[in-house]
């Protein structure tokens, strides 16, 4: 794990700023989208993870190679589903957007689950193309396999949230059922 934190050095500053900016901005957008705060504020943090391990320069971006012109390289492929078998940029990448797809499921209107949803989604695909488009990060690819993955993270975090959530409804249905005097 620490090899990855060494790769990513202005990672941990950027999550801290991008904590202090979500912990300010969703009480207001909370108030206009009718959600509760702590949702939005999960939601926002985990935007905030995502972009501080992907739009920050990598620790490759300080060296004297990464100074010199590169060329961006375009991959087309599917996701490897061995390498999800151990530690890896593919598995780490779909555990960056496993929170994002859990705030997606916290959130309780369907509207903004729906809006939270699409949005992570293009947020996995932004990502790819801003790391495309900006050599100063020191990662000019874009790798639809990256993308697919991170849709995969979401997806799973969404959709295990939601099973949770109806459980729990379910529980707490049955529960009030019990509870409730018969006559």
């Amino acid at each position: 794990m620490t090899r990855y934190l060494h790769a990513l050095p202005y990672a941990l500053p950027a999550f801290g700023i991008g904590l202090a900016i979500a912990f300010v901005v969703a009480t207001h957008l909370a108030r206009r989208l009718g959600e509760r705060r702590v949702p939005i504020f999960c939601w926002l943090s985990s935007l905030a993870l995502v972009a501080s391990l992907t739009l920050t320069p990598s620790g490759h971006a300080r060296s004297a190679e990464a100074a010199l012109p590169s060329s961006g390289v375009w991959i087309w492929a599917l996701p490897n589903l061995g390498a999800f078998a151990g530690v890896n940029w593919q598995s780490m990448n779909l555990l960056m957007f496993l929170p994002l797809g859990i705030a997606c499921g916290l959130l309780t209107r369907r509207s903004t689950i729906a809006w939270g949803t699409v949005a992570a989604f293009a947020v996995s695909v932004l990502v790819e193309l801003i790391q495309y488009a900006a050599p100063v990060l020191a990662r000019s690819q874009f790798n639809s396999a990256t993308v697919l993955i991170g849709w995969m993270g979401i997806i799973g975090g969404l959709t295990v949230t939601l099973i949770l959530r109806w459980l729990l409804a379910k529980g707490m249905e049955r529960r009030h059922r019990d509870e409730s005097p018969r006559g």
